[in-house]
């Protein structure tokens, strides 16, 4: 009888497992339709798309923000201030894999700077960065990226000099 309750209770628990390992998989056509939400929300600025597909808990951790950007409304600013500084900006999703529910992404970035960035003057000039983003999914809706890209090539590309240290002799 002990054989027939634990075979039971092992059972259920294998079969809870299973159920909850399930909810968490995001398949590929649900990665390329959020891939193609994240081009629409970052080339159009447009917060209804980030509502729609970033959860209220939403947290971005980059190279610009290593402690992390939380919340959607604070993306939505950042995007914004971004479309003012690069008018013709593009994200474009080169590729991307998922793994349970995680995406992993690569992306390029194009642009013109012909507004402020920052307080950074405009420079006129283009960029063509790109970079790898890992989202985290949850119920359908990401909640947590880190994204890797070369903030050093992106200054340069605008004009910007690393100018070193003086030293003294």
């Amino acid at each position: 009888m002990k054989h027939i309750i634990s075979g039971s209770i092992i059972f259920t628990v294998l079969i809870l497992v299973i159920s909850c390992q399930q909810q968490n998989t995001v398949t590929e056509e649900e990665a390329k339709l959020l891939c193609d939400k994240v081009e629409i929300m970052y080339n159009d600025a447009d917060s209804e798309t980030a509502n729609e597909i970033l959860d209220s808990s939403y947290v971005l951790y980059s190279p610009i923000f290593p402690i992390g950007l939380r919340g959607v409304d604070v993306l939505m600013y950042n995007i914004e201030s971004n479309a003012r500084s690069f008018p013709d900006f593009k994200l474009t999703i080169d590729s991307f894999f998922v793994k349970d529910n995680i995406i992993y992404s690569y992306w390029t970035q194009k642009g013109t700077n012909t507004g402020p960035l920052g307080r950074m003057p405009t420079t006129g000039k283009s960029i063509n960065v790109s970079g790898f983003a890992i989202s985290r999914v949850k119920d359908g809706k990401i909640y947590e990226e880190h994204t890797y890209w070369n903030v050093l090539e992106f200054y340069k590309q605008l004009g910007f000099q690393v100018i070193p240290p003086a030293f003294e002799e």
